[in-house]
């Protein structure tokens, strides 16, 4: 598996490569970083950005990471489901996401605004008996009747446009957690792994220890050893040698990418969430089931839709929730945001800012990795090494490749 994963990244630098090489006058490259580590992912902005065959040609990117958009991008184009309209943007997505933000305030702002005055005029309409029955203060209701109907009529003509503008909002994520636990919840004690005996061990002599305050992100190049990290802190996997240390009451939950491609496509999130935890099959126990899905942002109306009818963002939201109902006290991410939109990776990082309990990640995203990490692991050269920051690991990465290009 690991040099399955390495080998993916090296054939997407070739094809990459080759692709250059026939200079094609239209790039397609959909959600391009999945699947890549940091440094790959560097790479190909840099790619992007500074060789001459892109600058001379169109290169279209669907991409739920922000920092390789605002690196790469110059133009945004933005679909409204609500709108059904295509509208472009000069500049990055932090540009055009700065755009809308103050668009969005100066429609509510406009809006409560119009909204207070149609509350005004329809109080003289209605009671204007108050301010006399002569014939010119009837006259005076009835123009302010009339001009209160003129607003509510420019309200709903702009429904659209409203619901255009909240149409990206995502909602509040809300995970259960063990609380704290004294001590580590897990520890590596001089660990190290090989899969096979005669080939050099992946890594040796790794010392890590997690506990319910932690936020350790994981890095390095795939197929070096991060996932089998996870495995072993999980139990999955045994050491070659050293030893993992599991605190016997420590509950230790995993979401990894493919965690919502493994729900029953027939089934509800709630009877998911039944058939996981069916508890004593009482009315209160469906209720605290119910009101769990609503806290991890799971309407009540998508509880009784087949998985099949929810979008990926949501099906995410349920395998988090089904993860997280046991309530644990360290959180594995193992590239959780592959499989979701912008708005629902910035809801996750809030998220787990939030979370009461141990964070370990293993990611690509960088801003979701900035929004995260404390500490900062890097599996490289057969060794797990503490980094300064998440910012000292990316310059370091910055510079091989600056270093392996003319």
């Amino acid at each position: 598996e690991a040099r399955l994963a390495a080998a993916r990244v090296s054939g997407a630098r070739r094809l990459f490569t080759a692709a250059a090489v026939n200079r094609p006058d239209l790039l397609l490259l959909d959600e391009p970083t999945n699947h890549l580590s940091i440094g790959a992912v560097l790479w190909l902005a840099r790619e992007l950005t500074t060789s001459s065959v892109w600058a001379e040609r169109i290169v279209m990117i669907v991409s739920h990471d922000r920092v390789f958009l605002d690196e790469v991008c110059t133009d945004v184009l933005h679909i409204s489901g609500a709108a059904r309209r295509l509208t472009q943007s000069h500049g990055n997505y932090s540009m055009w996401a700065k755009r809308r933000a103050t668009q969005q305030k100066t429609f509510e702002r406009t809006a409560a605004v119009r909204a207070a005055e149609i509350e005004k005029l329809k109080e003289f309409a209605g009671h204007g008996y108050r301010y006399g029955g002569s014939s010119s203060a009837i006259n005076k209701m009835k123009m302010k009747e009339k001009q209160a109907e003129k607003l509510e009529e420019e309200a709903g003509a702009e429904e659209e446009a409203l619901a255009a503008l909240q149409e990206d909002a995502e909602l509040p994520l809300t995970l259960k957690a063990g609380g704290e636990l004294s001590g580590f919840a897990v520890q590596l004690r001089d660990v190290g792994f090989g899969y096979d005996a005669k080939r050099p061990p992946l890594f040796t002599g790794a010392e890590l220890g997690i506990d319910s305050k932690s936020r350790v992100v994981l890095l390095g190049e795939n197929g070096l050893g991060k996932t089998t990290l996870v495995k072993l802190m999980l139990g999955t996997l045994e050491p070659s040698s050293g030893e993992v240390h599991r605190a016997g009451q420590a509950r230790v939950g995993l979401v990894n990418q493919h965690h919502a491609d493994q729900l029953d496509l027939t089934l509800t999130p709630l009877q998911f969430l039944m058939d996981k935890f069916p508890g004593d099959g009482s009315y209160a126990h469906e209720q605290a089931l119910r009101s769990h899905l609503h806290g991890a942002g799971v309407l009540s109306e998508h509880q009784v839709l087949p998985a099949s009818a929810l979008s990926g963002g949501q099906r995410s939201r349920v395998a988090l929730a089904a993860v997280s109902y046991a309530a644990p006290h360290v959180l594995i991410l193992d590239e959780p945001t592959n499989n979701l939109d912008l708005e629902s990776v910035a809801a996750l990082a809030d998220c787990v800012e939030r979370f009461e309990g141990g964070v370990v990640l293993v990611g690509h995203d960088q801003y979701f990795v900035g929004r995260v990490a404390k500490e900062v692991w890097a599996v490289e050269d057969g060794r797990l090494r503490k980094q300064g920051s998440f910012e000292a690991y990316r310059k370091v990465q910055l510079a091989k490749i600056h270093a392996e290009q003319p």
